[in-house]
């Protein structure tokens, strides 16, 4: 109970620190197109909550990020079971997954614009953004696993499906839930981004852009922290399941 307390006080605080913050600025600016005030802000998020766009965009926004983030677990974790069982493979999978780290967001988002429609774009480079993050974490666990244990498996060699099944995912799965942490914020400032710049039906980035060509930066903002909201608890919620599972 303390730390709830804790907890909702510190977020309190950065709240009240934020609107002091936006009020400072838009006194010393004086221009609410450049530099609106927080109370027209909080104006803005309240008429937002108000119609039906605002939660069919949460939806999509959603839904399609929990999609790439959970097809890039999954391909992320297999793909490096397979580099770690298959040893020759690893020199061609390392430099597939250097490349792709290497090559910047935006590029793949218009190259992929230019072959294939706006949806398949986007979900594209969110996978190939994240699965490189979850693909690394997993074959390095992987690695020290291998590394700790070598001793105890050359001693007590056991066949490769009990060692998968009551080795190597057991102990994998703090790196895991990790990874899975580290990939949602990014897999969400990744989906707006794609969804700003595919113009995609719906969606908190097509918002973000309708907001930008009406010069209204109330609703930019305000959109902007519907989305840290919308984060915080997906983030959350994925901790809270984590802690369940590892239980």
């Amino acid at each position: 109970m303390n730390n709830w307390l804790q907890k909702w006080k510190q977020l309190l605080e950065i709240v009240l620190f934020a609107l002091f913050l936006g009020e400072f600025l838009f006194l010393v600016m004086d221009n609410p197109v450049i530099f609106p005030s927080p109370w027209m802000v909080l104006a803005a998020m309240k008429e937002q909550l108000q119609t039906t766009i605002f939660y069919k965009s949460i939806f999509f926004t959603v839904t399609r990020v929990v999609f790439g983030i959970a097809m890039s677990f999954f391909f992320g974790a297999i793909l490096a079971f397979w580099r770690f069982f298959y040893p020759k493979t690893r020199i061609w999978l390392d430099y597939l997954i250097l490349l792709l780290r290497s090559i910047p967001n935006i590029t793949l988002m218009i190259l992929f614009l230019f072959w294939l429609g706006g949806e398949q774009s986007l979900f594209l480079v969110i996978f190939l953004v994240l699965f490189p993050v979850v693909y690394q974490a997993c074959a390095d666990e992987l690695e020290t696993i291998q590394t700790c244990w070598k001793d105890v498996l050359a001693i007590y060699p056991q066949p490769r499906r009990y060692l998968l099944r009551q080795v190597y995912i057991p102990l994998l799965k703090p790196a895991l839930g990790s990874a899975l942490i580290s990939i949602t914020s990014l897999g969400f400032k990744v989906g707006v981004m794609a969804e700003i710049l595919s113009q995609v039906r719906g969606g908190i980035g097509r918002n973000m852009q309708i907001a930008k060509l009406n010069v209204d930066l109330a609703s930019l903002l305000a959109w902007t922290i519907w989305f840290l909201i919308v984060v915080a608890v997906c983030e959350w919620i994925i901790k809270k399941t984590i802690a369940t599972i590892m239980k």
